[in-house]
Parts: C-alpha cells; sequence; structure tokens
C-alpha cells in the first residue's frame, strides 16, 4: 500500500487562504482541518451554527480559539461517539475556552517530549540533477505540498532551523524536541537529504531543549562505512541516539534489523558506543519504497537478542500497528519495544477519530501506557501546539473500551505519553527541561 497523507486533507490551504489563517496559530490550523477532513462538510455547517452561540462572525470565530472547541464538539455529533472530551461552553464563551485549558495543562501535565520532529531543508536546498535525483526529488516535493497545506508559504524551506524555534520550542507547549534526520543519500548528491552539518544547527541554538538523533546509516551502502560513520556520529556530533529506515535508496532497496550479518554489527556497536535508544521508521510506506520493510516483524528477534538496547517504532508501524502491539501482547516480558504516534495521530485525529481510536486503544492496551511515546512529526504538521491540544482532548469512547478492552485515557496516561516515558529512557532532567522552556518563552521575540 502506498499512502499519500495529504488526501485526506484537500482543501486545507485553499480553506487557509480564504480564512486567513495563522499557521503559527495551533488552534486555527486544528480547526482548519477537521473542517477539511472526510466529515468537513458537517462539521463546517456545525461551525456556522456555533459561531451564531458565540455572536461571531463565521470568519471570525473560527479563527478565534472557541473554533478548535466547537469543532471537535461537532465530530462527536456526527460521529455520535464521544472522542473528545469539550462541552458547548467551551465552543461559545471565551473565559469557559480559557478555564477548560487550565484544566486539561493541569491533568496531562505541561511536560511534553516531542520525540519526533525534523527540519527539511540544507544548504542549496534541492535542485533536480544538481543534487537530488527524480526519485528524491517526489520526496521533497511531498513534503513541500503538505508544508504549504500548512501555510508554510515555501513549503520545506520554511523547515528551517529558525522556524524550528519559532514553530516547536516557542509557539507550541514542546518542552524538549528531539529532532529527526533523513538519510537516502543516493538521492541526494551523495550526502544525507538532512546533512548533520546543518541539523546540528538546531542544537546549537536551543542546546537545553533539543536532542539530536543521527541516521543515514543503512549496511546496504557497506557494513564497514556504517559502522565507521555511526562512531563519527557519536564522536563528533555526541548524538543522542539512532533513527533510522530499513527501506533505503540503493539497489538492494531495504534491509531488516534481525539481520545477524549487517544489522547485529550496529546493534553491537551501539552497545560500545553508548548508544541505548534504536527507533526507525516503521509504517506508512510512503513514496517509492517497499511495504515489506514498513512491517515491524524485525523487531521480534532484534529486541530478545539485544535486551538492553530500546527499539522504538516510528509511526506506531501504522497501519501494521497492531503487528507491532502483538510482538509485546503476547511476550509481556518484554521491556524494550517502544512506539511513538508521529503522523499517525495526526492524520487520523481530525478525520478518522474511530481508526485514531483504535490505534491508540490497541498500543495502549498491548504495548501498555509505558511504551508509548509522543512525537508529532512536525515541522512537518506545522506547529505542532493543534496536535497537543487534541490529544489533551481526545478519549477512547466507552463503546471501544467496553468492546475491545481499551484503556480510557487518564491523566496519568496522559502525562507518560507526552514526556514522562521519552525522560525516562533518555534521562532527561524534567526541572532544567522546564526551566530552559521558561527562558525560551521569556525571550520568544529572539526566534521570530
Amino acid at each position: 500500500m502506498e499512502f499519500n497523507v495529504l488526501q485526506h486533507f484537500k482543501g486545507l490551504a485553499e480553506l487557509g487562504r480564504d480564512l486567513g489563517t495563522d499557521p503559527f496559530d495551533g488552534d486555527q490550523v486544528g480547526t482548519s482541518l477537521f473542517m477539511t477532513g472526510g466529515m468537513g462538510p458537517q462539521i463546517s455547517k456545525k461551525m456556522d451554527e456555533s459561531a451564531k452561540k458565540a455572536g461571531l462572525s463565521r470568519r471570525n470565530f473560527i479563527r478565534s480559539s472557541l473554533g478548535f472547541s466547537a469543532a471537535m464538539l461537532a465530530a462527536n455529533e456526527v460521529t455520535g461517539m464521544k472522542f473528545f472530551e469539550v462541552n458547548s461552553a467551551q465552543a461559545e464563551d471565551f473565559d469557559a475556552k480559557k478555564e477548560a485549558i487550565q484544566v486539561a495543562r493541569a491533568g496531562s501535565g505541561d511536560f511534553i517530549v516531542d520525540v519526533h520532529t525534523h527540519v527539511c531543508t540544507r544548504p542549496g536546498h534541492y535542485q533536480l540533477g544538481v543534487n537530488t535525483t527524480e526519485r528524491g526529488m517526489w520526496f521533497v516535493q511531498l513534503l513541500d505540498d503538505l508544508g504549504k497545506a500548512f501555510g508554510l508559504p515555501n513549503g520545506t524551506r520554511d523547515m528551517n532551523v529558525e522556524n524550528y524555534g519559532k514553530l516547536i520550542l516557542q509557539e507550541s507547549d514542546t518542552t524538549v524536541g528531539v529532532f529527526n534526520p533523513f538519510g537516502f543519500r543516493e538521492d541526494y548528491g551523495g550526502q544525507d537529504m538532512i546533512p548533520m552539518e546543518y541539523q546540528v544547527g538546531v542544537r546549537e541554538k536551543w542546546p537545553k531543549s533539543t536532542l539530536m538523533l543521527a541516521g543515514g546509516l543503512t549496511p546496504n551502502q557497506g557494513l564497514s562505512v556504517t559502522l565507521d560513520r555511526l562512531a563519527m556520529y557519536v564522536e563528533k556530533y555526541k548524538i543522542s541516539g539512532l533513527k533510522l529506515y530499513t527501506f533505503d535508496s540503493t539497489k538492494k532497496k531495504g534491509w531488516w534489523f534481525d539481520d545477524e550479518k549487517l544489522a547485529y554489527p550496529i546493534w553491537e556497536a551501539c552497545r560500545k558506543h553508548g548508544i541505548k535508544n534504536v527507533g526507525c521508521h516503521k509504517g506508512i510506506p510512503f513514496g517509492q519504497f517497499y511495504a515489506r520493510y514498513a512491517h515491524a516483524e524485525d523487531f521480534d528477534a532484534a529486541a530478545d537478542d539485544f535486551l538492553d538496547l530500546n527499539f522504538i517504532a516510528y509511526h506506531s508501524a501504522w497501519p501494521y500497528h497492531a503487528e507491532l502491539a502483538a510482538l509485546k501482547g503476547f511476550k509481556p516480558q518484554r521491556k524494550n519495544l517502544y512506539c511513538e504516534v508521529g503522523s499517525t495521530f495526526a492524520a487520523t485525529v481530525t478525520s478518522r477519530p474511530l481508526e485514531c481510536a483504535h490505534v491508540l486503544g490497541t498500543l495502549l492496551r498491548d504495548l501498555g501506557p509505558d511504551y508509548v511515546l509522543w512525537g508529532t512529526d512536525s515541522l512537518l504538521w506545522g506547529n505542532p501546539q493543534w496536535q497537543i491540544e487534541a490529544f489533551r482532548n481526545f478519549q477512547i469512547p466507552d463503546q471501544l473500551v467496553e468492546g475491545h478492552g481499551y484503556p480510557k485515557i487518564t491523566p496519568e496516561i496522559r502525562r507518560k505519553v507526552f514526556g514522562e516515558n521519552a525522560a525516562r529512557i533518555w534521562n532527561i532532567d524534567k526541572k532544567a527541561a522546564m526551566t530552559a522552556k521558561a527562558e525560551i518563552l521569556a525571550n520568544k521575540t529572539s526566534y521570530a
């Protein structure tokens, strides 16, 4: 299956232009997503009714914080299920909305670690035939279109170091950002798509609020080359872990985490270098890459054979998340298998909340609340604040709890997913991170 995430938000850019949506305003972005998803026409009609009750024009209502609450409330009404814990007062009265935000933050906590963030440009950007192949440009175009849909006029050019600080650290409640690389150097002039030399600029600007992962490693480029590059990343860039892709742009197309000849030497090297957290893109088999490498079955043996390493399935392997969850559900003794929800949550919560509930329910039930990590895949999805607010309000309906044995999403679970789980495996000092966040907010004009 090839999945183009943009198909679910057709018309988002047009709606944003019509309404004058501010891409830095999480509420406005979130409201627009509800109005352009599969339930869009029905939600849009209900927004007119809510605007009248609030005494605002449609345009001003949608652009206000009330609009996001009204959109979530409308999703409940359209589906006949309570996916969002919002009430009519939050969609009609600014004081009630402000109070609801304070209550939600108090319950879920203000400590948020986004383990899946990106910058998506490079010096010289991407030039077809110069530093980028046609295959490589397909991926750039996909990311360009997504960024533009979220109000970034120049797409990936605007997914730069400066806007990383602006959108993720300043304009959202994110406390710590873990930024991830893209590799595929065969398609990008022999360099990683996002070279480490550029990516490290994020950490240099915000050393107390970011962690850097390394990637662009595939044994299909040569195992000795891969091991040398890993050693260089550790020694020169002081990386905090790996984010890899088992599909690649080599002639072999991909590899597996449980390959004892190609992969196990990498995990042994991780032990040697003190690298404990190893993530991998799983699920979302985009573009020209083969879906079989997006399945998580190769985590099974690797997790058993390297019990001292943590293996993290990015995107939660969606739409193969049930296969991932089974690797823990049937092996409850397993303590080193994690998932994160970047793009998976974003792509389902506003347009297909029933699917979102099944995905989260499966992960929380089978992997367990201690093994689910928060991630947004921003800057690909613009300002992550809309995702934060959506998760603060999202709930698994009683019908699904009773029918599938899913847990309700309690304040404790939200705190674990939002930040406590990531802080545990990356040894993040919560107090120091919160102090650094306060410093960013106090000097926020520096990131404009």
